[in-house]
């Protein structure tokens, strides 16, 4: 889908239940949303990567934020040096995920919390408390696409800001 479908306030209500998805894991979809948030096309980086910075000019222009409090995690490990996507997700998402999947792989994984610190999360990951933060850490960093993983209040406030270009989502039928 794209950011012109409706999203009603029910859409938020179906996007975690206690920490965790409302329906059993589906492999297929984890599989899919791996492959999604993985991909890269280096050939095609220069173009994102012209647009990215007159987008982001644009948002600095007016009234995105210059001040950063977060964000002095530093990211590295094996694949410093590769192009990878960025995502992007609240504190909740990123407790859910299962200590074996963390951070996740071949991403760089970016958590927006306005409680949690380097000391908490023993992971090589970015934390930082706002979004005009991520802005600003997306300028410094060497990255493909960024993909915005949730949760709602993070959806909510990126769809707000009219900083979501695509939404990719899975509909589940059945009540949960």
């Amino acid at each position: 889908g794209t950011k012109n479908e409706p999203f009603s306030p029910r859409t938020f209500r179906g996007l975690g239940n206690k920490g965790t998805l409302p329906w059993k894991c589906n492999s297929v979809d984890m599989k899919y949303f791996s492959s999604v948030t993985t991909y890269v096309d280096e050939s095609k980086y220069e173009k994102l990567k012209w647009k990215r910075e007159r987008y982001l000019r644009m948002e600095a222009s007016q009234g995105g934020g210059d001040n950063t409090s977060g964000g002095d995690n530093t990211h590295g490990g094996d694949n410093a040096d590769k192009l990878q996507n960025v995502v992007v997700m609240g504190r909740s998402n990123w407790e859910s995920i299962p200590k074996q999947y963390k951070p996740l792989p071949n991403r760089i994984n970016v958590v927006l919390s306005k409680t949690l610190t380097k000391e908490d999360v023993k992971e090589k990951v970015f934390i930082i408390d706002s979004i005009d933060d991520l802005l600003l850490l997306l300028k410094k960093l060497k990255y493909y696409k960024c993909f915005i993983i949730g949760g709602a209040q993070v959806y909510r406030e990126c769809l707000s800001r009219n900083l979501i270009k695509q939404i990719y989502f899975t509909r589940t039928n059945g009540a949960y």
